[in-house]
């Protein structure tokens, strides 16, 4: 209809009939006379809430920038860049050294390497190879072994003729023998052995076994805390460490616990049991007896998960669940069923082995040599199988058992049928600690990954070596003055947004974007300042925040470092520092309630501002919520003025049509008058 009226509008207009006024052109103008104020003050509004999510999101990115800038400070391992060389990088070197690792030069030597013991089966034809008749079969697996306690031996280099002092010592006791000839070292032993307090001290004194030198053998077993000396005028001893003293708890059995569970012989019932992370559910089903119990439940999905066995009790009025593993029990088995209630009760508590090999029984399903290895490995002892063909002769297939490094890894195997892993020809290398020299004192780890000796680094041990390898670190601590220049930059440019988005007058992008906010901006302002400046909650010395290290900031908001201040501060009070800022720990647990150092105390609050219920998120939401409103008010507008314009065109045409009648009528009365003129005229 409107299209219509406005094609005739048009069409009378072109053709000079009608009005002759542009009804179409009208129609828009008074209609826009209302629309345009209208679109304006919306439009208006909705480019002042797009301007404010704008700033908002800049904010919060700005308010990011100066997290993540903090960030850099809360890890004492950052503070710092350290970096570690090796004189010899065959024997050890660093795979990761922390910003905290001490600088410094250290001395090793590495007089073993740790290794674990590898063991292979006897060889077989396939890896479908029948072991036992077809028939399942248990291996007992032992890992580790008893170890004795060892007292320290020392060897000393000596000269056999000479005239010299002897001063032995153990750390706390002291035997000295003035000067004398001595024409071998016997006699120089026989000296110390007969001075003043020599039973005092911590070792006997003897010659070594070769003749050549004098040997200290600790009375008591155990780790030496002191490493003995021997002077004298004469000559210079070199003391070396060859057997080192070994502490070990008394040795206890691991015993694999039993558990008694009661059951129903004949009844129909479902079947639940479980371990504490492992459950085997069988449907309902109707039982003949205890037997056939048993049967369903060994024959449930994850039954070779559980961490014991199930079969029927001796007496067979109920349920035996018998540990694959030594060790106590810290969840309780269970049993449960829809058609009876099961008691659980405890005929043998499990022990966990304490320096004593820790025994495992192993039940293998599937006789064959890909069995055995599926077996092994789902037991998750610690000892690894693989299968591996040969391709040597006719019998190609081989177990290879690997177990964990260092010499609690040694394991033992014993099965019925005999695999082999136990003869001497089946042993490929046995498990043994790394032994390294450090710093004068002699180490044993399990591993040839050393985590605890110097702090903040991870070694690699490489080889064995015959004289010192020295591991160097080095500290830069540039980085600690770099990243606080990173935080005043990101505190400035913070301020740089709040001013130019609440300005009046200012020509920076999106200029008072925020001037209906400025409350929210007093409030982000006072609460970040506050945050820097407050005190750590781990103060250290006299280093209690950061204004400590010559963060300022002047009376206009503008934060700066004084290097001068900084550089004295960091000289005499870095480790201060370092607490300070991040309670001198690294990876820290953010849920723990203790005090983590002043850089993660800020993190912690601007964090607050900008997650997902902060309150430039709530006011950026509503500032969206805004939008939408005063976007769904222009469409509206929008709508109801096409309304107007659809009226006005439909009102014109009427009238236009009516023009059109009067001027036929008109020219229709025009023609009759002249023609009733003429009639009268004389010729």
């Amino acid at each position: 209809m409107t299209e219509a009226a406005n094609v005739t509008n048009s069409v009378l207009t072109t053709l000079d009939i009608g009005s002759g006024i542009n009804s179409t052109k009208l129609a828009q103008d008074l209609t826009d006379a209302v629309k345009i104020p209208q679109k304006n003050a919306i439009q208006a509004k909705i480019d002042g809430s797009e301007a404010s999510i704008s700033a908002y999101g800049i904010v919060k990115l700005g308010i990011d920038a100066l997290k993540a800038s903090f960030e850099k400070l809360n890890d004492a391992n950052e503070l710092a860049t350290s970096t570690g060389t090796t004189s010899d990088a065959t024997k050890m070197k660093f795979s990761s050294v922390a910003g905290s690792a001490v600088a410094g030069a250290y001395d090793f030597t590495i007089t073993q390497l740790a290794q674990n013991q590898r063991n292979t089966s006897d060889q077989y034809t396939s890896m479908t190879q029948s072991l036992n008749s077809g028939s399942s079969f248990d291996i007992s697996m032992a890992v580790g072994t008893t170890k004795s306690a060892v007292a320290a031996i020392y060897n000393a280099t000596a000269t056999t003729s000479e005239t010299t002092t002897l001063v032995v010592g153990d750390g706390t006791n002291t035997v000295s023998v003035e000067s004398a000839t001595y024409n071998n070292i016997t006699d120089q032993v026989t000296a110390i052995q007969g001075a003043t307090g020599y039973g005092n001290l911590l070792f006997t004194v003897h010659v070594n076994s070769d003749g050549d030198g004098i040997e200290f053998r600790y009375k008591a077993a155990g780790s030496v805390a002191s490493t003995p000396t021997f002077t004298g005028t004469g000559s210079n001893h070199t003391i070396t460490n060859p057997t080192v003293g070994v502490s070990v708890p008394t040795a206890v059995s691991g015993v694999a616990a039993e558990y008694n569970v009661t059951g129903t012989t004949a009844e129909t019932t479902t079947l639940v049991v479980g371990d504490g992370n492992t459950t085997v559910s069988i449907a309902s089903a109707s039982y003949a007896n205890i037997a056939a119990q048993v049967s369903a439940i060994q024959s449930g999905a994850g039954y070779d998960n559980l961490k014991f066995t199930v079969a029927a009790n001796d007496a067979n009025n109920g349920f035996k669940f018998t540990y694959k593993s030594t060790g106590a029990v810290t969840s309780a088995p269970t049993l449960t069923g829809s058609g009876s209630s099961h008691t659980v009760s405890t005929t043998t508590a499990g022990v966990t082995a304490v320096n004593a090999a820790a025994i495992t029984t192993i039940n293998v399903s599937t006789d064959t040599p890909a069995g055995i290895v599926s077996a092994i490995n789902q037991a998750n002892t610690g000892v690894t199988a693989t299968l591996v063909d040969t391709g040597i002769g006719s019998n190609t297939y081989k177990i290879v058992l690997s177990g964990q490094t260092g010499s609690d890894g040694v394991f033992t195997v014993t099965s019925s049928p005999d695999l082999g892993f136990h003869d001497t020809a089946n042993s490929l290398q046995t498990a043994q600690d790394s032994i390294i020299g450090f710093e004068g004192l002699t180490l044993t780890r399990s591993s040839n990954e050393l985590t605890d000796v110097i702090e903040g680094t991870t070694i690699n041990l490489l080889a064995t070596s015959a004289s010192n390898v020295t591991l160097t670190i080095n500290n830069d601590r540039s980085t600690l003055k770099t990243s606080i220049k990173d935080v005043v930059l990101a505190y400035n440019d913070v301020q740089t947004l709040f001013d130019n988005f609440t300005a009046v007058v200012s020509e920076a992008e999106l200029a008072g974007a925020l001037s209906g906010d400025t409350s929210l901006v007093r409030f982000l302002k006072d609460k970040i300042r506050s945050a820097i400046f407050s005190d750590s909650s781990t103060p250290s010395g006299n280093i209690t925040g950061i204004r400590n290290l010559g963060v300022t900031i002047n009376q206009y908001g503008i934060m700066s470092l004084d290097e001068t201040k900084y550089d004295a501060a960091l000289l005499s009070n870095y480790d201060d520092i370092a607490k300070m800022l991040t309670a001198g720990s690294s990876g820290q647990n953010l849920y723990e309630s203790v005090g983590k150092g002043l850089a993660q105390d800020i993190v912690t609050t601007l964090s607050t501002f900008t997650d997902s219920k902060g309150m430039i998120t709530s006011r950026e939401t509503t500032a969206k919520s805004t939008l939408s409103d005063h976007e769904e008010a222009l469409v509206k507008l929008e709508e109801r003025m096409d309304v107007v314009y659809n009226r006005y065109l439909q009102q014109f045409g009427a009238m236009e049509t009516l023009m059109v009648t009067l001027d036929s009528t008109r020219d229709y009365l025009t023609s009759q008058f002249e023609t009733l003129s003429k009639a009268y005229e004389v010729d």
